[in-house]
């Protein structure tokens, strides 16, 4: 066990010399690290940031048009009363951008296949994200939960 735990220390200190880097012409060993007054070093990093914004904006940009695809098609889908095709689209809109509204879509489409429970939490979401039409269709669909409680 102890031949074991000095092999595993040995092996660590190894790699963590052999991490640092030896340089022609320095007699001792240095830790890479970027030098701040080299000004090529320095351009290369600004243009690395400047390259790494530009693709996180194109991946924005990406997400927003696949949100408004997703968007789209479920409310071509609710207009045509497809009610699968809805939920399907609008669960794909909300996992890229969970808006209040899509929410409000995707329940009335569990209403009208009258999966009340699923409606109710989506109504709620859109509620939490201050969406009004959420809060109005949160408020009918429970008026008529409890009338259908009534009527049993």
């Amino acid at each position: 066990m102890k031949k074991k735990l000095l092999a595993t220390a040995m092996m660590c200190f190894v790699m963590m010399t052999a991490q640092a880097q030896i340089y022609g012409y320095d007699d001792y060993v240095r830790m890479p690290t970027m030098d701040l007054y080299d000004p090529g070093v320095m351009n290369m990093a600004i243009r690395a940031q400047a390259e790494a914004a530009a693709r996180q904006q194109e991946m924005i940009a990406r997400r927003q048009e696949m949100f408004r695809f997703y968007a789209s098609r479920a409310l071509e889908a609710h207009k045509a009363q497809r009610w699968y095709d809805v939920i399907e689209n609008a669960t794909q809109a909300i996992s890229i951008e969970p808006i209040g509204l899509i929410f409000v879509t995707r329940g009335e489409a569990y209403e009208a296949l009258g999966y009340y429970k699923e409606a109710l939490n989506d109504y709620k979401t859109g509620k939490k994200d201050n969406c009004p039409e959420a809060a109005t269709a949160y408020n009918a669909l429970k008026a008529k939960m409890k009338e259908m409680k009534k009527r049993k």
